[in-house]
């Protein structure tokens, strides 16, 4: 949706860490028949503090910093712990007791004595598990985490887990978690729905800094936080989510930040305002997902998304993915170098590209099926809007019924909003039918080409399907292909006629052996081809 960059402003996290301080509560003279004493550090233990307040022109209003959060309080102010609450003198006494009576070890001498300062011993670490650790709800966290004396949560399994440890979690609902520990698998046991819920909880599940791990068939949801996440993997690596639902959380269903080789696979991502959100990631690939509903808006330009590619260098491959009833199912957002092939998309807009200032460079987005069916809400459905796109290829997909555009494009240059190079596009070899092909607003540059693709709009119920184009700097709209060509110069080798699909009512877009785009294509894919040429759209018919 145009909601989403349009009229964004936005803002992202900064957290910052607070400063340790010294509790100085002896005056110095007293210090001074004491010493030696250890002084105490006080170290934070609320929220760390929140800076950044700076809104950028980054696409996602109402956030506070490079990450896309909204700011929120300070921490609360900490006290020296060494100052006496009645004001009067802090020596010491000679010794102290813990609560089993034993002497305290950081009690400095009393004056004159020639007893040393006793060494703090370190706090003893638990042995890492290794192998399977058990969670239910009938368990204890002082249990051993085996399968008849299982732990109670799932953050203690985590915070105890080795490497290569598989936490089962036995059905029930549990609070969320941070995984910070490489090489850890958390799964649902076999057969049973394992709900992770925490409205507590900025992000549900969350894995920071790791080199590996997996979440397998969990059920997450419950964030309340506005920019808060179901899961969210951050600064890390090699971590896989599958075969998962995430569901209704307050902005990201999952996200993922500066992370590489993330794989996200076979889940279930909807009811958030942003279903998946990827910023600074490389290595991704988001497969076989069903993205549906995500329609929720944290602010008045961010929402309502299946997919968001946020100033990502790549390579990301996004593929076989289902998304419908999504405002927008791909935005970008200064992103490059992404993949995205073999999806299906229905009721909402295909794609949307912006920046403010990164390049949008070397995408692709190649053999999709994208078609309006009942429209986003009921509502007017568009196709794909490119003022970012340089040195991207739009090839072989096959766009069906939209009402003011299969695709509009304009040069971001131009003084655009949001808008970058197009340089170096090409829109080739696709089918777009049941609606208006093109909307074009401004000159385009000389290198942009848009040629072989096959075009009809005869018998359209979209709201401009009687027109087959509309071309802004020449405030023309256009009914033939053979003038839009000769206006424009475009589709020098453009088709316009019925494609003669299979069964275009029941969404099978293959080619009839009579389609007039069997053959018509040029070779920008090596993904090979039957006859003597590749044939236009999704399918190559065999």
């Amino acid at each position: 949706m145009w909601t989403g960059l349009r009229a964004r402003v936005g803002t992202w996290w900064l957290s910052r860490a607070l400063p340790w301080r010294v509790g100085i509560g002896a005056s110095a003279v007293t210090l001074a028949v004491l010493v030696p004493v250890s002084l105490g550090l006080i170290s934070s233990s609320g929220t760390p503090g929140v800076v950044g307040a700076n809104p950028t022109a980054s696409g996602h209003p109402g956030a506070s910093g490079p990450d896309g959060h909204s700011a929120l309080p300070g921490s609360p102010s900490i006290l020296p712990s060494l100052i006496p609450s009645d004001g009067g003198s802090s020596a010491p006494a000679s010794s102290s007791a813990a609560a089993d009576g034993t002497p305290s070890e950081d009690v400095a001498p009393s004056p004159g004595s020639s007893a040393a300062v006793a060494t703090p011993r370190p706090t003893a670490q638990p042995t890492p598990i290794s192998g399977t650790i058990y969670v239910a709800t009938t368990g204890s966290d002082a249990n051993p985490g085996t399968v008849s004396r299982p732990f109670r949560t799932v953050q203690r399994a985590v915070s105890l887990a080795g490497p290569g440890s598989t936490v089962l979690v036995r059905g029930g609902t549990y609070s969320g978690f941070k995984v910070t520990r490489s090489g850890i698998t958390i799964a649902a046991y076999t057969g049973e729905a394992v709900t992770i819920s925490d409205g507590s909880l900025e992000d549900v599940v969350e894995f920071q800094g790791v080199t590996s791990g997996a979440i397998k068939g969990l059920v997450v949801t419950g964030s309340t936080t506005a920019y808060g996440s179901g899961i969210k993997i951050d600064e890390s690596s090699g971590v896989t989510v599958s075969s998962s639902t995430v569901r209704d959380n307050r902005t990201f269903g999952i996200v993922v930040v500066r992370s590489t080789n993330v794989r996200l696979e076979g889940n279930e991502v909807t009811g958030n305002a942003d279903g998946i959100e990827e910023r600074y990631a490389s290595g991704l690939v988001i497969t076989g997902n069903k993205i549906h509903g995500n329609t929720k808006m944290v602010d008045s330009g961010r929402g309502r998304e299946g997919i968001n590619f946020y100033k990502s260098t790549g390579p990301i491959t996004v593929t076989g993915n289902l998304l419908w009833d999504n405002g927008t199912h791909f935005e970008i957002y200064g992103a490059s170098n992404l993949n995205i092939s073999g999806n299906v998309t229905w009721n909402g807009q295909i794609m949307e590209t912006g920046t403010d200032g990164p390049a949008c460079d070397g995408n692709r987005f190649t053999r999709n099926i994208g078609y309006k069916g009942s429209g986003y809400q009921g509502g007017e459905t568009n196709g794909m809007i490119l003022r970012c796109a340089s040195n991207m290829l739009v090839a072989h997909n096959t766009l069906d019924g939209f009402d003011l555009f299969a695709f509009d494009i304009v040069d971001g240059t131009q003084g655009v909003a949001y808008g970058g190079s197009i340089a170096g596009l090409r829109i080739m070899n696709n089918i777009a039918v049941g609606g208006r092909a093109y909307s074009i607003d401004s000159t385009l540059p000389g290198s942009v080409q848009i040629d072989r693709n096959l075009l009809y709009n005869a018998g359209s119920t979209a709201r401009y399907g009687n027109h087959l184009a509309y071309v802004k700097y020449l405030d023309r709209q256009f009914d033939s292909l053979d003038a839009f060509t000769t206006a424009t110069g475009y589709e020098q080798s453009g088709v316009f006629g019925d494609p003669r699909f299979v069964n275009a009512a029941g969404r099978d877009y293959h080619l009839q052996a009579d389609s007039p785009a069997i053959d018509r294509g040029a070779v920008v894919l090596n993904d090979g081809f039957a006859g003597a040429a590749p044939d236009l759209g999704r399918y190559e018919a065999r």
